[in-house]
């Protein structure tokens, strides 16, 4: 693989898993866990996908690879954690699991899409030009802070905020759906 194209594997990682991180975490908290110990797997979790990033197939669904590695390694923490009496058994975890993946499957990426453009207008001029130059353009991230007048640690945090703004929006969109 060439520098170029392994650099745009890489960022293609760290997109898909940033996107996708709160639907790990939702997912590893319904097998049972605990907020401390969904940090502690969903850290684990981010760098077994990074290990094996060169092993994902781009035809399968970014989700559905991250919740096949996040149950092995929600499956190995409980062994870990085995000797905690209050630790459910794998029955229930698979249970749990199940139910979890069938609420995500009943909200389509069509809804989720519709909900996206509407939350995109709810936000204010300021934040959908930052999120236009930040992503339908080709400049970086650093060219873009200089464009708009900030520092490129100032824009990451900004974009941050609209993306938890946009998350939050669109779960209480899909959510009264």
């Amino acid at each position: 693989m060439e520098k170029s194209e392994a650099h745009s594997s890489e960022e293609l990682f760290v997109q898909l898993f940033a996107l996708n991180e709160r639907h790990i975490r939702a997912f590893a908290r319904s097998m049972g866990l605990d907020w401390t110990s969904v940090d502690d797997v969903v850290q684990t979790v981010s760098l077994v996908m990074w290990r094996k990033w060169d092993q994902f197939d781009p035809d399968t669904e970014f989700m559905r690879w991250a919740r096949v590695i996040t149950r092995f390694e929600v499956l190995k923490f409980r062994r870990t954690m085995a000797r905690d009496r209050h630790i459910f058994q794998g029955d229930l975890m698979d249970l749990l699991a199940d139910a979890s993946q069938e609420r995500e499957a009943r909200v389509s990426s069509e809804q989720y899409i519709e909900c996206l453009h509407a939350c995109l207008n709810d936000l204010p001029e300021r934040s959908r030009e930052l999120i236009r130059a930040a992503y339908e353009g080709d400049k970086s991230i650093k060219e873009v802070a200089v464009d708009v007048g900030k520092s490129a640690t100032a824009l990451y945090k900004a974009l941050d905020r609209i993306r938890n703004k946009l998350q939050a929006c669109i779960e209480t969109r899909l959510a009264a759906s």
